[in-house]
């Protein structure tokens, strides 16, 4: 019976014999060697493929620069709750020249899109206003 586990085939045909099913590895070192070669080819293609797509579609160029912001343009006065203020736009120009130098110029400052938590949070304060002001008061 020793003889049948030392050759693959034969331990195969041993184990379908008993009703188990066959091994594919019987070193689990050779198993994670397996699993991680095919990782390997794996990132290989995907890499591969990605440099094919990079050469045979290049990035269109540049067309235009973007117009030298005014005087006017580049401290618009806030129109909205969350615009920048005209300090907070004095604090990131300071921070540009201290750190980039005087020939930085800034070409846009976008405030953040409201997270989905925060939008949640308004539509449940406007429901709890609904919900309070249909209240008859005594």
């Amino acid at each position: 019976m020793n003889l049948l586990l030392s050759f693959p085939i034969l331990a195969t045909a041993s184990a379908a014999a008993q009703n188990q099913p066959p091994v594919l590895f019987d070193n689990k070192g050779l198993a994670l060697f397996a699993i991680l070669a095919g990782v390997a080819v794996f990132i290989g293609l995907v890499a591969l493929v990605g440099r094919l797509l990079a050469a045979t579609h290049p990035d269109a160029p540049a067309t235009a620069k973007a117009a030298a912001p005014t005087k006017a343009a580049a401290t618009p006065a806030p129109a909205e709750a969350d615009a920048v203020t005209p300090e907070v736009l004095a604090a990131i120009a300071a921070s540009i020249f201290v750190t980039l130098g005087p020939k930085a110029k800034i070409a846009e400052i976008r405030t953040p899109a409201p997270s989905v938590e925060a939008l949640m949070q308004m539509w449940a304060l406007e429901g709890r206003r609904q919900i309070y002001t249909s209240h008859n008061l005594r």
